[in-house]
């Protein structure tokens, strides 16, 4: 490697300057300041441009070449084998490149020249979307990628370069940091000091390991502390329940539109931080009300109240929360002719899950005690068992029913044709129920595979690591709208769980376009041969995931004819369990 390379430091503190020295000792340092850059500006845009200081950049580096660092970074690993790339740049958090740190290999390069003509053009106001145009990919859904376009020039994820969490969307150290980025605007938490002091001492891979293990503990402890707090709470009054602002501004709204004339036949209240219940509540019913926690008697007494002045005939609650049993009692104590109904999204092999089968147990009692009407579910098996127990129960079925916004963001991605066959893990947790450790196994079974999972924990990278599989992703949970582009970018998707109810994800997945292989504890594809194409009967046997994955590639287009008819009917027959249901 040459050693006329170019090392320009930009606008840095002089601790830094110092480092660079050491660090690029063999290199040409350039001791800069933005002023100085502005120097070499042609004079072909104007400041108000959006992009002016970005333009400035990178006519620098089209005039000279060499590596731009703007700020104060620090090196963790070397990246010297980078300057064989003609160009790279990377992203900074999820959907958001940055100009802090850029290598130019020569003088006049091609890209350079054509981000200094789109700027000029006064089309974009970010650098991302320019980008976006110049690779003909849309960035905001690729920061996971180390993206390559121009046979030689590279687009890196955010934790090559800018690993800090300064956006708190869950960033971590992984293998592929080679620097910090330090923000001169943020200023470090301490949670963030001691992560980089331990990044310095033991290194990113034992740092991973380390932090994750901490995780599991913070986790278990944190679990049971909550059900602690959560008993204590029962019995005792607290200062505030959480978000019960959003629950009385709703019931507002509900109130306001039965005093202009309207009738309000139901609400049906659901916890809008359980993200699963609350999108499977919202593609079944309307009149949806957010409702936590509810500790405080004085809260429970006002909820009863605005919910007999609204005069809804009837309330259902979609799962079931601490606190709703003395919304239901009290309802009932009221309004003896008020019908209260439950919708329970989970299966028997919750009872290990103290939370989720505490709140089940009080459904059930309710149902005993004549305050609860009906007790719903998605899960078929369960309708059965019930009515057999005497009780009177309905079947919900789910679906999932997209907006036209989401349809055409869906169908403008376009699955990137690099040879790789694209797998996608969601909901990933690593407890028994997901089965996740088996799906990362059927994925390194294929040549060329390359596995996105999310969450991504380090477990799964180690399992992966070892089976010579390509696995990227992310360590924070997605969000909905996010979660479908997602899986419209994969050629399949894996959820063969051990326990469901009715999953959501398995029909999101289809919706997006992408083949979803899933595990034998639903009732979706009854009588039909999409069960035969989907659904594994054995989901702890690794071959039989892989030989269900091989089958649906082969007989992809037959699938999706079949689900289309499928997706049809259910659609109608969701529609009508939920009118039945409402009628009972």
């Amino acid at each position: 490697m040459s050693n006329n390379i170019k090392i320009i430091c930009c606008d840095s503190t002089d601790k830094y300057k110092n480092e660079y020295k050491k660090y690029f000792n063999n290199y040409d340092i350039l001791d800069l300041k933005y002023s100085d850059l502005l120097k070499n500006n042609d004079n072909q845009i104007k400041e108000e441009n959006p992009l002016f200081k970005e333009y400035i950049i990178f006519s620098y580096l089209y005039n000279n070449a060499g590596l731009l660092l703007y700020g104060d970074f620090e090196f963790i690993k070397s990246i010297k084998a980078f300057f064989e790339n003609d160009f790279f740049i990377g992203f900074k958090d999820y959907s958001d490149l940055a100009c802090n740190i850029i290598w130019v290999k020569e003088k006049n390069n091609a890209t350079i020249k054509r981000v200094l003509e789109l700027i000029r053009q006064e089309k974009y106001s970010n650098i991302t979307d320019l980008f976006s145009e110049i690779i003909e990919k849309d960035l905001h859904n690729n920061y996971n990628y180390v993206l390559k376009f121009d046979n030689n020039s590279y687009i890196y994820p955010y934790d090559f370069f800018y690993p800090v969490d300064y956006e708190r969307i869950g960033k971590g150290f992984t293998d592929n940091i080679k620097t910090i980025y330090y923000d001169p605007n943020q200023k470090l938490t301490s949670k963030q000091k001691y992560k980089i002091n331990t990044l310095r001492k033991i290194g990113p891979t034992a740092c991973e390991y380390f932090f994750e293990i901490t995780r599991r503990v913070k986790n278990n402890v944190g679990y049971k502390k909550y059900i602690t707090v959560q008993k204590i709470k029962s019995r005792f009054s607290v200062k505030k329940d959480a978000g019960i602002e959003e629950t009385f501004e709703a019931l507002d709204k509900y109130l306001e539109r039965k005093n202009n004339g309207e009738n309000i036949e139901y609400l049906i209240i659901h916890n809008p931080r359980w993200l699963g219940v609350t999108s499977a509540t919202k593609e079944l019913f309307t009149n949806l009300l957010p409702m936590q926690e509810v500790f405080l008697n004085s809260n429970v007494d006002k909820i009863v109240d605005m919910i007999i002045k609204i005069d809804a005939k009837q309330v259902i609650f979609s799962a079931f929360n601490y606190g709703w049993d003395k919304i239901a009692r009290k309802l009932k104590e009221r309004n003896k002719d008020i019908k209260l109904k439950s919708f329970w999204h989970g299966s028997h092999s919750q009872v290990i899950e103290e939370i989720n089968w505490g709140t089940n147990l009080m459904v059930i009692n309710l149902h005993k005690e004549h305050i609860i009407d009906v007790m719903g579910t998605c899960k078929e098996s369960l309708v059965n068992f019930y009515k057999s127990q005497g009780y009177k129960t309905a079947f919900i079925k789910n679906t999932v029913r997209l907006n036209d916004d989401v349809k055409d963001a869906i169908s403008k991605v376009k699955k990137q044709d690099d040879g790789k066959l694209k797998f996608g893990l969601y909901s990933a947790s690593t407890d028994w129920r997901k089965n996740t450790f088996n799906q990362v196994m059927a994925a390194s079974y294929f040549d060329n595979a390359q596995l996105e999972v999310v969450p991504l924990r380090y477990e799964l990278k180690k399992l992966a690591y070892y089976n010579d599989l390509e696995i990227v992703g992310s360590d924070s949970h997605l969000k909905r709208e996010d979660l479908l582009l997602r899986m419209a970018q994969r050629d399949v998707v894996l959820y063969v769980t051990f326990s469901e109810c009715a999953p959501m994800l398995p029909i999101e997945s289809l919706e997006a376009g992408t083949i979803c292989i899933m595990g034998h504890n639903h009732h979706y594809f009854k009588d039909s041969k999409l069960h035969d194409y989907l659904v594994v009967e054995r989901e702890d046997d690794v071959i039989s995931i892989c030989e269900k994955i091989e089958n649906a590639l082969k007989n992809k287009d037959e699938i999706f004819r079949l689900y289309k008819e499928w997706k049809k009917q259910n659609d109608e027959e969701s529609k009508l369990s939920v009118e039945e249901f409402l009628k009972m």
